[in-house]
Formats: structure tokens, sequence, C-alpha cells
């Protein structure tokens, strides 16, 4: 659980070390019995092609670039790699754009990843063994449109800050095509309903492209409200649309213009003229605004009418009570913080929506607060829970750990409970490592806590801990 967040760096940046999938020979018969197209359309990617053609080389049988207008090497580097490169003159629609690149693939199967996303290596290989699966089931049965991936948006220090679904593997049949200028959506015509193979446990889409830097560099927020603008002049009452302009407004940190574009979106809420996913957001994302800049909500009394026009207490979604309860947090209202906060990391653990949740990728963050409240309200034993979950996300929070060693400390008569004590702390760190070691001794030395130091110090052989004690005392 320590690990959690290094595994997740490990393995987003596995792909960038190399443009080739080991045991790539066990593919080549998955390579003969289903044809998987890989699409992308892209601009002014240079630094993001070579990954983005990377990952599926060894799985797929034809790759389509559709270039829209870059002045970069984009187009060079993707011939060189062996793509198909398409040109398509950019009209400001992403559907136009990506039902092009579709039309050009000739593939059983379509793979329709972005220039800034990528899979490991390890789900590259488990995504052609799941097609040919399923191309294996026997005539008669209905057969999946789409395979479902999780889909993880990852930071600059390659770790995921939010978490949601995707359903970007798709049969190449006619019926399926994008929809929408932007923020475009894959679908059958006529909402007709979609059989999908949900493999999100399985399979994992990392997306870099809301990194803030890259957005900056993109300049793609600014594009983002020009779409967006055009969409709303059209549609004025496209409350969805509100929503996405006031993501771009926030990106931006044009905060008031953000706020007054979520509070449309809510408005066309009450008219019926929104998706539940543009309603959700613009509530959640308004209510983390309210929790992070108070002032621009007025009153509490605003806030908690956001709340309930985002769904709550009804919502499932646990994003709505995390950002509603970090606003009373912030607030100095403990209790009403600790009960929603509560509720939220409830709602997480039975979560299968497919709407982008930020706690998921927030969890050190929302322990260490849940710790804290807890300590407030004078609740020990649930902040030895949390803290001990916040540790499981960082072993290396030095104030958690000296709080958590306090509490078991004081129950800690005489000694009796030190074994129990020491099966929790190896839960944590690794005996084996000398890193982990001294830093329990510095904090163990910090509580004062004699038992444990010598229960640390006696698991070691004899000539480390002659050499830790003579270099610490």
């Amino acid at each position: 659980m320590g690990n959690s967040r290094i595994s997740h760096k490990k393995n987003y940046r596995k792909i960038e070390q190399t443009g080739k999938i080991r045991k790539a020979e066990k593919m080549s018969g998955q390579k003969n019995n289903v044809k998987l197209s890989q699409c992308m359309i892209v601009k002014d990617e240079e630094k993001n092609i070579r990954r983005a053609l990377s990952w599926g080389k060894d799985i797929v049988f034809e790759q389509i670039v559709v270039d829209t207008g870059s002045a970069d090497r984009t187009v060079e580097l993707a011939r060189e790699m062996g793509a198909k490169v398409f040109h398509f003159q950019w009209i400001d629609d992403f559907s136009s754009a990506k039902n092009f690149a579709i039309e050009q693939a000739s593939g059983e199967w379509i793979a329709f990843l972005d220039a800034d996303e990528y899979m490991s290596e390890e789900d590259a290989r488990k995504l052609g063994q799941i097609l040919c699966e399923i191309e294996k089931q026997e005539k008669g049965q209905e057969k999946p449109h789409f395979v479902r991936c999780a889909w993880h948006q990852i930071d600059e220090d390659g770790a995921p800050f939010a978490v949601s679904v995707q359903d970007r593997i798709f049969r190449n049949i006619p019926e399926i095509r994008y929809h929408g200028r932007i923020h475009e959506q894959i679908a059958l015509p006529g909402g007709e309903a979609m059989i999908c193979q949900d493999e999100q446990k399985s399979l994992s889409i990392c997306h870099t492209g809301y990194v803030l830097s890259a957005m900056k560099e993109k300049k793609k927020w600014e594009r983002n409200i020009r779409l967006l603008t055009r969409e709303i002049k059209e549609e004025p009452d496209n409350g969805s649309a509100w929503s996405y302009l006031g993501d771009a407004y926030s990106g931006l940190g044009e905060l008031e213009k953000s706020v007054e574009a979520y509070e449309k979106a809510l408005a066309a809420s009450s008219e019926g003229k929104i998706s539940r996913w543009g309603r959700v957001n613009a509530g959640k994302s308004l209510l983390k605004m309210y929790a992070n800049h108070p002032e621009l909500a007025g009153s509490d009394e605003k806030v908690e009418q956001t709340a309930s026009k985002a769904g709550y207490p009804m919502t499932d979604n646990p994003d709505v009570y995390f950002f509603f309860g970090l606003y009373h947090m912030k607030k100095g209202d403990c209790q009403r913080a600790y009960d929603t906060m509560r509720q939220s990391f409830q709602l997480l653990d039975v979560y299968r929506g497919d709407d982008v949740i930020y706690l998921r990728g927030s969890l050190e963050k929302a322990y260490i607060w849940m710790a804290d409240l807890c300590q407030k309200l004078k609740i020990p034993a649930e902040e030895l829970r949390y803290s001990v979950l916040a540790l499981g996300k960082n072993r290396y929070l030095e104030k958690i750990l000296c709080g958590t060693l306090l509490l078991l400390k004081k129950e800690d008569k005489n000694g009796s409970q030190t074994e129990q004590t020491w099966r929790l702390l190896t839960g944590i760190y690794h005996m084996g490592s000398l890193k982990d070691i001294l830093f329990l001794l510095k904090i163990i030395r910090v509580v004062d806590y004699p038992s444990l130091e010598e229960k640390l110090l006696n698991f070691l052989p004899e000539e480390v801990r002659d050499r830790l004690t003579g270099k610490l005392w």
C-alpha cells in the first residue's frame, strides 16, 4: 500500500523507456486473429508522438495518424515510425476529425487513444488477449461493441490525480461514430444501447493532457473556450457546454468567469437542459472552488444550494461529498466536515460510475485531513485509522507517524501492546531498508517509545545494530 504511488510512476513511465513490448513473439498470433487499428488525430505532438505510437506496436496491425495542421516534426516522426499519415483540414470539430480517422482504418477493432495517452506494456498485452477471447465467443452470443478501460489522469510526477472510465476500444462498424464539436463522445446512432465489456479493473489508459504545463504550452484552454463559446452561442441553454466552459476558465485561473459558467450550468439543470454528468461536474467543481476560495460563495446558504443541485445528499458521486466536507473543514465546522467526508470514503469504496473522481488521486491529503479532524473531535480510534491509511499512501509523513506512535504509546501499558504496534509498523515499513529503519528510529526516539525502540534494534542483525547504534549515539 505504501508503494502505490511509486509503482504507479514505474508503470506509467515504463512505456517511455522502451518502444518495444517484450515477448512480442507471443503476440504475433493475436495480430493474425484480431486486426486492431490504432487511430489518433494530432497537431504539434512532437513531444508525445513516439510514445503514442510505441505502446501498441506489437498488438496493432496498422496505425492511423490524422494530422490537423502540425507545424513541428509530428508528421515526419509518425512516418518514421511506420504510421499511415493522413491530413484533415481543421474545422473546429473534433468529431469530424476523429470520424475521418476511423474511416481510414481497415481493422476489425479500433483503439482510439490521443497522442497524450498510452497504455503500459502489460495492459497492451492484456488488450490483445481480451480481444482474442471476445472473438472466440460462440455465434449467437451478443458480442460487445466496446471494451471499457479505466482512465488515469497523470500529473507531472507520473502519479494519477483523477480516475474515470473511457470507451476507447470499439468495433470498426459504420454505426459507431463520434458526436459533438468538443468533448466528443463515441456512440451508436439514436442513443441505441451499447454492449460494453467492462475491463476497467484490467486495462488502464494513462492521460497526461491535463497536466497544467501541457495545457499552457498548447493553449488548450483558450481553444476550448473558443469552441465552447461558439457552441453556447448556437445553443444558449446547453448546460453541459456551460459546465465544460467553467472547467476551461478555471484552468486559466479566471475564477469569477468560471463560477458564472458553472452557475449557468446548474441553472440549466433545473430546467432539464443538462446531462447528469454536466450537472454533477458543475456542482462539485463549484464546491471545490468554494472550499479553496470561500469569498466566491458569499454565504453558507449558497454553498448548501450548490451541493443540493449537485445531488447531495442523494448522489453516489464521492467528490460531491468530499468537496462539500472540505468547505466545512475550511470554515471550521469540524463535525459537519467529518461526517460528510466520511461519507465520501464510504461511497468511494463502492462507486462504479464513469465520472472523473478526484478523491481517488487525493487520498493522501484526504486521510491527513480526516486524521486532523478526528484529533480535534477527540475520536482517537478514528484518528489512528486515518493516520495509518495516510502512512499507507506515504510512509514518510513525519507528523502523522509521530501522532500515530503517540496514540499507540498511550495505549501501551508497560509494553503490553508493543508487539501489536510492531506488526502494524512492519506492515507499512520495509525492515530490509536502511532508510526505513533510520526513519523509524528517528521518530520512535522523538516520541520516546523505549520498548518499541528496543524491538526495532533487536530485530536487526548484530553487526548492523552495532553500526547503527554507534552511528546514532
